[in-house]
């Protein structure tokens, strides 16, 4: 019998480790506030909301798994890993503001709680401390490397907005959305991780290809989540991407047999008709053999993955790794 693959895991060889990046960022508002007069400002109790409900630190389990493939330890990992999460976690606060979500993994969001204006301004802190704890490392190629990742996940947030309820987005636009969206920060937890782990240029080279082929089949599938899941699995309302005018790549496959003028009709329609035109859409597109197509897609993408890893040396680390490619495609949420 086959053994489930599980977090718990694939985290094993790093499970201490990643319980004190957890810690680590847990510390922040005490840290940032411990020379501060401003004890009583609010600022503790609403980072504390948003970091108190830890996803899946897949990112920053990445970090620390390719930083020890050359079986290289330091703290500093534990800071640079803590600096991938807290970027993630910036902006899932300001994606949520932006999408007027009301729930994250089943929680309130901050701008639900407390305003649009003051969830911005809790994103734009934890951006910074980020910032922070990637400056620690000292190493100029990793610095520099947030930085353009900073801009990626802004440039990917700004053309989502940006070409919302437009229904002639090509395969390429999608790809480079999601890889700026979801795929640009795996590749910096990859490839930062492998730089401060001292790999070589060769190998920093094929964990970031790791990373970028793992985030954007994540993406892939999470697209198709948004089809299959159920709102409870998700943690948010099921169907949201095409209820935001959100074109993902099961809706431009089906748009390429036969679906195309059911997207349109849902698309153009009034908003008070939405709601009852939304499930006609979703199953017109799932009636296209849209969403096993979707599945090859990011199949492919684990498939890359995994092969990125071919030249690296054996560890409970880099199985781990691949470990993780599997477990991809089978989250259900």
């Amino acid at each position: 019998m086959v053994k489930e693959i599980t977090q718990e895991i694939i985290y094993k060889p790093i499970e201490n480790d990643l319980q004190a990046v957890t810690a680590e960022i847990l510390s922040i508002t005490d840290k940032t506030l411990e020379n501060s007069s401003l004890q009583d400002n609010g600022l503790e109790t609403q980072l504390g909301h948003i970091l108190a409900t830890p996803g899946k630190r897949i990112r920053p389990a990445l970090t620390l798994l390719a930083s020890r493939l050359w079986g290289h330890f330091s703290k500093l990992q534990i800071r640079l890993a803590a600096a991938v999460e807290l970027l993630h976690i910036a902006t899932l606060v300001h994606d949520d503001t932006v999408d007027h979500a009301d729930t994250r993994r089943g929680h309130q969001t901050a701008s639900k709680l407390w305003g649009r204006n003051m969830a911005v301004i809790l994103g734009d802190f934890l951006f910074a401390s980020s910032a922070r704890y990637v400056c620690d490392t000292n190493n100029f190629r990793i610095v520099k490397r947030f930085t353009e990742t900073a801009t990626e996940l802004a440039r990917g947030e700004h053309n989502e907005i940006y070409t919302s309820w437009q229904t002639d987005i090509t395969l390429e636009a999608y790809k480079q959305r999601i890889y700026n969206k979801t795929a640009s920060l795996f590749c910096t937890a990859a490839e930062s991780g492998a730089i401060l782990g001292e790999g070589n240029e060769k190998s920093a080279k094929d964990v970031r290809n790791y990373g970028y082929n793992i985030g954007m089949a994540y993406q892939v599938y999470d697209d198709l989540l948004d089809y299959k899941a159920t709102s409870k699995q998700l943690g948010k309302p099921s169907g949201n991407d095409l209820n935001s005018g959100i074109i993902t790549l099961p809706a431009i496959i089906a748009s390429e047999n036969g679906a195309k003028d059911k997207i349109s009709k849902f698309f153009n329609s009034r908003e008070e008709a939405k709601s009852d035109l939304l499930p006609i859409t979703i199953e017109a597109i799932i009636q296209t053999g849209a969403l096993e197509k979707t599945n090859e897609v990011a199949n492919n993408y684990i498939k890359a993955a995994m092969k990125s890893l071919d030249d690296i040396p054996p560890s409970e680390y880099r199985d781990s790794m691949i470990s993780l490619a599997e477990y991809v495609p089978k989250r259900k949420y």
